[in-house]
C-alpha cells in the first residue's frame, strides 16, 4: 500500500518536471520565433527603403535635368529680348532664373532650387575686404574673421609666408591629421572646411533663435562663395543680402532696399538702382555686374509621397560653349547632407 503512495508521488513528480521542461522549450521556441520575425522585418524594411532610395535618386535626377531645361528656356528667352533691344541705348535684360521649382511625377517628385554663381563671391577672385566683411554681416566673431580671412589668402597664394592671422604649411602640418596649404587657387568651395577658422558649423551654417523669438540662420559660407563663377564682379540681381550688404558704400538697410526692388522687377540697371535710392557712392558700380549669368547651382531632392526617404543631388553647371549639349556639369555631389 505505501509502495503504491510512493509510486504516484514519484510519477507526479516527473509529470512536473516534464512539464517545466515544456515550458521552457515553449519559450525558447518563442524567442526564437520573436527574434526571426524582427530580422525578417528589419530585413524586409531595408530592401523598402533601398527601393524607395533608388526611386527618390531618379525623381532627383530628373529635377536636375527639368531644372537644366528651364534654365536653357530662359536663356533662350534672354537672347531673344536683347535682339528685340538692340539699338536702345542703356537697355538691357537681367537673366534672373533663380529660385525654387517643383517637378512632380507619379507618386511623388522632387523640389529644386536654382542659384545664379554670379551672385556669390569668387573665392578665388574676392578681395580681403569683401571677404571679411561677409563674414562680419552672417555673424562669425570679428576675431575669427580676421583669422579666416588672412587664411583664406595664405591658402590661395602661392608663397609660404604667412599674414598676421592666416596659416601656411607649418601650421596645419601641427594638426593632428596634418596636410599641407594648398599654395593655390580653390577649385571646390568645401576646400574651406581644410582652411584655418573654418569649421563645419561655420561653413554650413546653423539655425536659431533671435532674442525677440525670431527664426534666423546664422553663418554658411557655402551659400555665398563660389570658385564656379569666372567674373570677378557680384551679379545685383542674383547677390544674396549679405553679399550686397558686404559692398563698401552700402549698408544692410540699403541692400534690403535693393533686394525689394528686384522682387518688384528685375533691375534694369546699375545707375538705375543708383538714381533711385540716393547716396550710394559711386563706387560701388565698380563691384557690381548686369551681365547674363552662365554658371547655376541646382539643388535637386527627390522625395516620395509613400515614404520619408529622400535622395539630394546639388549640381552646377555652365550653360553654352562647345560640345554636344547646350550645358557642361562642373560639380556634381549625391550626397543627402545638408548643402
Amino acid at each position: 500500500m505505501n509502495f503504491e503512495v510512493y509510486d504516484r508521488v514519484g510519477s507526479d513528480d516527473q509529470k512536473g518536471a516534464v512539464l517545466i521542461v515544456v515550458l521552457w522549450v515553449l519559450i525558447a521556441l518563442s524567442l526564437l520565433a520573436l527574434s526571426f520575425s524582427a530580422s525578417v522585418r528589419t530585413e524586409v524594411n531595408a530592401a523598402r527603403n533601398t527601393v524607395d532610395q533608388k526611386q527618390a535618386y531618379y525623381r532627383a535626377r530628373a529635377g536636375v535635368d527639368y531644372a537644366v531645361y528651364r534654365i536653357l528656356e530662359a536663356q533662350s528667352a534672354f537672347s531673344q529680348a536683347q535682339q528685340a533691344l538692340q539699338g536702345e541705348i542703356g537697355q538691357q535684360v537681367p537673366d534672373v532664373l533663380t529660385g525654387f521649382l517643383r517637378l512632380d511625377l507619379a507618386d511623388g517628385g522632387a523640389d529644386i532650387e536654382v542659384i545664379d554663381e554670379s551672385g556669390k563671391l569668387n573665392l578665388n577672385l574676392a578681395p580681403a575686404h569683401l571677404i571679411y566683411n561677409l563674414l562680419i554681416i552672417i555673424g562669425v566673431d570679428p576675431v575669427d574673421a580676421d583669422v579666416i580671412t588672412d587664411s583664406i589668402e595664405d591658402w590661395r597664394d602661392q608663397d609660404d609666408f604667412y599674414r598676421p592671422n592666416g596659416a601656411e604649411s607649418d601650421y596645419y602640418q601641427s594638426l593632428e591629421r596634418p596636410y599641407f596649404a594648398k599654395n593655390g587657387l580653390f577649385d571646390v568651395p568645401e576646400e574651406l572646411l581644410l582652411v584655418r577658422g573654418v569649421t563645419p558649423e561655420i561653413y554650413y551654417g546653423r539655425k536659431g533663435l533671435t532674442e525677440s523669438g525670431e527664426r534666423v540662420e546664422y553663418y554658411g559660407l557655402q551659400k555665398y562663395f563660389t570658385t564656379f563663377s569666372t567674373i570677378s564682379r557680384i551679379n545685383i540681381n542674383s547677390a544674396p543680402l549679405p553679399v550686397l550688404a558686404a559692398i563698401p558704400g552700402l549698408d544692410y538697410d540699403v541692400a534690403q532696399a535693393i533686394v525689394a526692388m528686384r522682387q518688384e522687377a528685375p533691375l534694369m540697371g546699375i545707375e538705375d538702382v543708383m538714381g533711385r535710392i540716393p547716396g550710394i557712392p559711386t563706387e560701388v558700380a565698380n563691384y557690381l555686374s548686369m551681365m547674363q549669368s552662365q554658371v547655376y547651382t541646382i539643388i535637386s531632392t527627390g522625395s516620395l509621397n509613400h515614404s520619408e526617404v529622400i535622395c539630394q543631388i546639388r549640381a552646377v553647371i555652365r550653360v553654352g560653349g562647345m560640345g554636344p549639349k547646350p550645358y557642361l556639369v562642373l560639380y556634381w555631389n549625391e550626397s543627402n547632407l545638408e548643402m
